[in-house]
């Protein structure tokens, strides 16, 4: 039997790769609101999702992580991408994700409805990609929190409607809650749930 005709490829170098993007995510993560270029390390897709995106995706994703994709990815080369180059599954449940692409659908889940981990282990939560038109131009949004010395400011555009809100709440759940990583071009910035996230008023 032929195999599937799958679009692109992974890492070039499948170590190297993955250990750059990783540290990129990590770095992000742990330095809320500092914009964090993302590595070019030679991943290929289909076009439907950006390469970093698919390069993210790739370097966190394994068997054991389900990913959540809205309806039209599931049914995508996408998401035979990604079962084919890092062995995941791919769930229509977003409480069963560990982490999750939002592309701003008008049906995408609420974030309450993502796995927001439990007392015993915070961590079983999900990580969400949030795709963006860019990181700076838009709202000015100011940061607190671990990892920041005093506050910080962004202003991304283009992020899903109420989702500025939305992860305002979500802070409000720590320990529990989801981490979000914000991406548009070539470059991410980490909200992670210990991030206090404030609107200016006008």
């Amino acid at each position: 039997m032929n195999a599937p005709f799958l679009p692109g490829r992974g890492f070039r170098d499948p170590v190297l790769g993955s250990q750059a993007m990783f540290r990129a995510i990590l770095n992000a993560l742990s330095r809320p609101g500092t914009v964090v270029a993302i590595p070019e390390v030679g991943v290929e897709g289909s076009g439907q999702v950006s390469h970093d995106v698919l390069a993210m995706l790739l370097s966190l994703c394994d068997q054991d992580t389900p990913v959540w994709l809205d309806a039209d990815l599931r049914n995508s080369h996408v998401a035979r991408w990604l079962a084919f180059h890092a062995n995941c599954s791919v769930t229509d449940d977003p409480a069963k994700a560990s982490f999750g692409l939002l592309r701003g659908r008008s049906d995408d889940p609420a974030l309450t409805d993502f796995a927001q981990g439990d007392p015993r282990y915070p961590d079983r939560s999900t990580t969400l990609i949030v795709c963006a038109d860019a990181l700076c131009g838009g709202e000015k949004l100011t940061l607190k929190g671990p990892g920041i010395e005093h506050q910080i400011r962004i202003a991304p555009v283009g992020l899903p409607q109420g989702f500025v809100a939305a992860a305002q709440d979500n802070h409000k759940l720590y320990p529990l809650g989801l981490d979000f990583l914000l991406v548009a071009g070539h470059a991410m910035a980490g909200l992670p749930r210990t991030t206090r996230i404030l609107t200016e008023t006008r």
